[in-house]
């Protein structure tokens, strides 16, 4: 089912990770209840998307490439155990484990040798954005775990060179994401995601899975639920304190979020244009804890970059700050359309007031016509303030603006 990549994250929540958006997914669930083999499979409209493998991995008689379900026709020739394999991918998923449809690779008797390709998709699969994070991920279960297990290594595929979404191979017999389940032949099964996410900046890509072990006793597994995934950070933005005197200093911190998987991403980027009237603070203090990230951002500059980001394989989240200040007092919101970012979800817009020494009260009015249209009102702490509706009365000195909203800061 492709969805392509038009999901982003909600801004809001820095530091807590959201679920990766899924670009892609395959579920097998357009066979029926005859065994079919992976070569003749035709996926769900509209991309209708076909696989292959290399030889051995479509050898029927090794009962590798086979797509069935527990309830649905044997398949001659091959053991039971495939059909509870079924199962337990079904329960792993979250679907009708008794018509779940898995892809089995059993390696009867012959070897099927060491990095080979056991799955590929045939038909490209379109991006819709560039500079995106792209992982994969997957249902696996094996059997006979005591003999040689799989190990299992996605890669995307474009114009290029194959690009690993992975630093270890998905081992499902010794992964703790994997647990026992019902069926014999100790049998586990678990959902995997990809530990290393890619920024991808083609307009279209491939999967393919490479099974790392090459040898037929053991390697006993099946696999369901191939997903690629968009696992783009979110950048969220702050002023702290969100108020300051005129001419005093305010943090802005930038956090970018990884995605719930927690794969690895390198080489993020983006570049903040500050509001007009707010600059980089003499004492900029810049900083980050984004990997091998630089920050930019010169005294007096109006401007804030990150370059060369990371987040380790496990990191929820980093940050850069930047002590900022403004000459003016007003109201300043650094808006997303100033930012440009490369490999993170823009951030929502970040607001600072900035009011005159011994003023408690900022207040902000738009709309037209009267006397204080589009004016930013100031007002001294020993001066009462009455805000409502269409009309600012500061002790009876200005008259009643027509069509404005006031809002008191």
């Amino acid at each position: 089912m492709p969805l392509g990549v038009n999901a982003r994250h909600a801004p809001g929540t820095p530091g807590a990770p959201q679920a990766p958006a899924t670009v892609f997914a395959e579920d097998f669930e357009n066979a029926g209840e005859t065994p079919i083999f992976l070569e003749d499979y035709v996926g769900a409209p509209p991309l209708n998307e076909t696989y292959t493998a290399d030889p051995p991995w479509l050898d029927h008689g090794q009962c590798n490439g086979i797509i069935l379900d527990q309830s649905g026709a044997d398949q001659p020739d091959c053991p039971a155990v495939l059909k509870s394999i079924a199962h337990a991918l079904g329960q792993v998923g979250g679907t009708n484990p008794p018509t779940n449809h898995v892809v089995a690779a059993y390696t009867n008797w012959v070897p099927p040798g060491a990095d080979r390709v056991e799955f590929r998709t045939e038909r490209p699969i379109p991006i819709a954005k560039p500079n995106r994070y792209i992982t994969f991920a997957v249902d696996v279960a094996a059997v006979n775990c005591d003999q040689a297990a799989p190990l299992l290594k996605f890669y995307l595929t474009g114009n290029g060179s194959d690009i690993p979404t992975f630093t270890t191979p998905i081992n499902p017999c010794t992964d703790p994401n994997s647990k026992p389940y019902p069926g014999g032949n100790e049998l586990r099964a678990g959902a995997f995601a990809g530990n290393r996410a890619v920024l991808f900046n083609d307009s279209q890509l491939g999967i393919k899975m490479v099974n790392g072990q090459g040898e037929w006793f053991g390697n006993d597994h099946a696999f369901d639920n191939i997903r690629i995934l968009d696992a783009t950070p979110q950048l969220d933005k702050a002023f702290s304190p969100a108020t300051v005197d005129k001419g005093g200093t305010s943090t802005l911190t930038m956090t970018v979020t990884n995605t719930s998987e927690l794969a690895a991403k390198n080489d993020f980027s983006f570049a903040d244009d500050l509001p007009a009237g707010v600059k980089v603070a003499a004492n900029a203090n810049a900083s980050t804890t984004c990997g091998n990230g630089t920050v930019s951002a010169t005294a007096g500059g109006a401007s804030v970059a990150l370059d060369g980001g990371d987040l380790a394989a496990g990191e929820k989240s980093c940050t850069v700050t930047v002590n900022v200040t403004a000459g003016k007092a007003g109201t300043y919101v650094n808006r997303p359309e100033a930012i440009t970012t490369v490999g993170l979800n823009p951030p929502e817009s970040a607001t600072l007031t900035v009011k005159k020494k011994g003023a408690t009260a900022v207040g902000t009015a738009t709309g037209s016509g009267g006397l204080l249209s589009g004016n930013v009102v100031q007002v001294p702490v020993d001066m009462p303030v009455n805000a409502c509706g269409n009309s600012v009365n500061v002790i009876g000195l200005l008259n009643p603006a027509t069509g404005n909203v006031c809002v008191n800061g």
